[in-house]
């Protein structure tokens, strides 16, 4: 009978535990893009790891930046653009983009970037990037788009949504060693 009371109680303070960590994590962030599959990834990491030239443009459509994308085999993302010297009158310098990225299907990935942004009286900010991209293993490219948005400096680019900084459009292509 004492073990019996025991058990039942040890029961029901399992039971509790689990439904208090429950209730504790019901704000918890759900994932924004749902990661393919493990026979999925196999596939895609396959077809898009490497470094790729890409071209940006710019909301209408016009000519914004070159940049340099890698992906490696480990899940790093790593952007280099050829405005991080900023542009006058209109955004500091930034840093080199990194962050991570994951195959969303076959060919298809969702990666996320942060940055600093730089100027003469120290770090201003922070942005963040989210890519949304597809692969043609064929003829090596990439396409996809860019969602740009701006924090202050002490803020959480990781949890929540900053300043609007727009959404461009941008092609690439694979850079091979021949």
């Amino acid at each position: 009978m004492k073990i019996r009371k025991t058990l039942v109680g040890l029961t029901i303070s399992v039971l509790s535990a689990i439904s208090i960590t429950q209730v504790l994590n019901i704000h918890k962030a759900e994932a924004e893009v749902a990661i393919a599959p493990k026979s999925e990834q196999a596939i895609c990491s396959k077809f898009v790891t490497g470094t790729y030239l890409t071209t940006i443009k710019d909301a209408n459509g016009g000519f914004a930046s070159r940049g340099l994308i890698t992906l490696t085999n480990d899940g790093n993302f790593i952007v280099g653009d050829s405005n991080q010297g900023g542009i006058s009158g209109v955004f500091n310098p930034f840093t080199t983009s990194q962050g991570t990225w994951a195959c969303t299907g076959r060919r298809e990935i969702a990666a996320r970037y942060i940055n600093f942004s730089l100027s003469n009286q120290g770090g201003t900010g922070i942005a963040r990037a989210d890519y949304r991209a597809s692969f043609d293993p064929t003829t090596k490219t990439v396409q996809g788009t860019i969602t740009l948005q701006f924090f202050d400096l002490q803020g959480n680019p990781l949890d929540g949504d900053g300043v609007d900084g727009g959404t461009f459009p941008f092609t690439g292509q694979l850079i091979t060693a021949k």
